[in-house]
């Protein structure tokens, strides 16, 4: 496999795995007893979760320069604001219930909720553009790989990283974009490749 090939892989998969097998450590409920880790945890998620949303444009790129940048500009919606939803009902809301103040973790989470969802919206467009970008360079092949990429991506809202929709919808994620990436980086079969060969 070519370096590049792999590098590209490497990049779209990594982390929506990192952040699936951090998924799996996550506390279902934020308690006095878990809140050092709930904060500490979202703390390193805040250097994860950006990563995700490079994975459309990488893949993007490949293909059209223009296509790129319109799912860059999806990629970033979701980097920005799911990391404000990181920092908002991860970090803040460990930090208040450290510091004892239980009654103030509702607000924060109703506002990271809004910014989550757009931030989701946004990773789905990305996605969707990728998308487009394989099809065109792979046709029909792309299609699995945008399924499970759009799939992983509408998870990412209900499931976040918790086990076990959030599991998966990383898993889902980092599948469809090793398929794409793989299908935007496949070399073009000539068209006379087929066809039998004539005897002289």
């Amino acid at each position: 496999m070519p370096r590049s090939r792999l590098l590209l892989l490497l990049g779209v998969t990594a982390p929506a795995l990192a952040c699936a097998l951090v998924g799996l450590t996550h506390p279902t409920r934020l308690t006095a007893d878990t809140a050092l880790y709930w904060q500490n945890m979202h703390i390193g998620l805040i250097f994860l979760f950006p990563l995700i949303g490079l994975a459309p444009w990488l893949i993007a790129r490949r293909v059209d320069r223009r296509l790129g940048w319109i799912a860059a500009l999806g990629g970033y919606g979701f980097a920005t604001l799911y990391t404000a939803l990181d920092v908002l009902a991860g970090v803040a809301a460990g930090a208040l219930v450290l510091g004892g103040e239980t009654d103030a973790t509702g607000p924060v989470y109703e506002i990271a909720r809004v910014l989550a969802r757009i931030g989701v919206w946004s990773l789905i467009a990305a996605v969707v553009v990728a998308g487009v970008a394989a099809f065109l360079q792979a046709r029909m092949a792309a299609v699995p790989g945008f399924v499970l990429a759009a799939l992983g991506a509408y998870l990412v809202y209900p499931g976040h990283i918790y086990f076990p929709i959030g599991t998966a919808s990383m898993g889902l994620l980092a599948a469809g974009f090793a398929l794409l990436a793989l299908a935007v980086t496949r070399v073009p079969v000539p068209v006379d490749a087929h066809e039998p060969t004539r005897a002289p």
